[in-house]
């Protein structure tokens, strides 16, 4: 790599999550819409730093963008028809598996090019030492490999982004998760047809696959640079302060504020509620819901125009709200706005079978992603009485 790899800058990638892997998955029956949750699902799949190198400015959210030897969360956005599903109980049971995309290379590229896989055969991911910024040549990591479990009991999953050239050159650190889940095959057996390359997957195991970006490589090279360190010249020199780009946050969702309209037209200001508030309402109720994310989230960043022959232009970021529900009528599905506003009728929807949600329970999910890796997520539960519904 030449030094004007300090001028390209890191395109924009669009969603990085993908629910139904390359090989696609089996099918049966009439689909729920998207916006039913019927089955359990992986809406969301979040990386934030939580062990940066350098103190980060935490009124500007975390980073889904990271630096070698950065210790990074992995977090999962799973959800069930009766809520979401408790990652510490024994019907989640992942495996994670890291591997190393090389510059160019799509979402999922890098583990599917090394199939067929069996899961024994997998090396567990070392752990990345900074003696390896010593080495005469860039290490080379295993790629693929399992990222061992951590001592946490929450669910998410942290890992250390490793020192690697492929992560130096452009390239990024491609993750997938693979679990059993209620009513499904052990996560061995949920395994084994994806790491086979067969081109159907069971329905009830849970994948998902995310990238998360390596960089900017402009201030990796500035810390090292600060510290000492001689790496290779071919990655070029660290450019002024204020020509390193800002790394790519996750946006923020500030509230979640809901006003209950009654069957009969009267409104009842419930204020922002909690993540996992509980409202009890009637059948025939609305709830009005509108959220705010700080214009500040939105981030400029470069993109490449004719594959760099053209230069660079600066975009803004733009946000993608999507909305979920287990049971009920969303008047809409999705929104673009930084305040995102959207009414939820007690009432039963068009593929809705029960007059009122199973044990009078359901389950509102909201996702909101941006341009780039950044995700954010909110919920709220409704406990149902049976009121006069119109």
């Amino acid at each position: 790599m030449t030094a004007s790899r300090l001028t390209r800058p890191r395109r924009a990638r669009g969603s990085a999550l993908v629910l139904a892997l390359a090989f696609g998955a089996g099918c049966g029956g009439d689909l729920p819409i998207a916006e039913r949750i019927a089955s359990t699902r992986v809406l969301a799949l979040r990386s934030e730093v939580v062990a940066p190198l350098m103190p980060d400015n935490p009124e500007l959210g975390t980073r889904a963008e990271a630096l070698p030897f950065e210790g990074v969360r992995l977090t999962p956005w799973i959800v069930t028809p009766t809520g979401p599903l408790d990652l510490t109980g024994p019907d989640y049971d992942p495996v994670w598996i890291a591997c190393n995309i090389g510059p160019g290379q799509g979402l999922f590229a890098c583990l599917k090019a090394a199939l067929p896989l069996e899961l024994a055969d997998i090396p567990t991911c070392p752990v990345p030492s900074f003696a390896d910024l010593m080495a005469m040549d860039l290490p080379e990591p295993p790629s693929p490999c399992i990222i061992p479990a951590d001592s946490s009991d929450d669910g998410a999953q942290d890992v250390t982004v490793p020192f690697a050239s492929a992560l130096l050159i452009g390239g990024d650190l491609e993750v997938t998760l693979i679990s059993k889940s209620p009513g499904s095959p052990s996560t061995a057996e949920c395994a084994q047809p994806l790491l086979a390359g067969d081109s159907e997957l069971p329905n009830e195991c849970l994948y998902a696959v995310q990238r998360v970006s390596v960089g900017p490589i402009e201030r990796l090279l500035a810390l090292a640079a600060d510290f000492g360190v001689m790496l290779p010249p071919e990655l070029g020199e660290p450019p002024p302060p204020d020509e390193i780009p800002d790394a790519d946050r996750n946006p923020r969702i500030l509230d979640f504020t809901v006003t209950r309209i009654t069957a009969a037209g009267e409104p009842i200001e419930l204020g922002p509620l909690e993540r996992g508030a509980v409202v009890q309402v009637e059948l025939g109720d609305t709830l009005k819901i509108s959220t705010n994310t700080p214009e500040a989230d939105l981030q400029d960043f470069a993109v490449p125009v004719n594959g760099g022959a053209g230069g660079t232009e600066v975009q803004t970021e733009t946000l993608d709200g999507a909305w979920f529900r287990t049971w009920g009528t969303l008047l809409a599905n999705g929104s673009d706005d930084l305040m995102s506003i959207n009414e939820w009728t007690i009432s039963p929807g068009s593929q809705d079978e029960l007059e009122t949600p199973p044990d009078d329970r359901a389950t509102l999910f909201y996702v909101l992603r941006d341009t780039r890796l950044g995700v954010d997520w909110w919920w709220i539960s409704i406990a149902v009485t049976p009121g006069a519904a119109p």
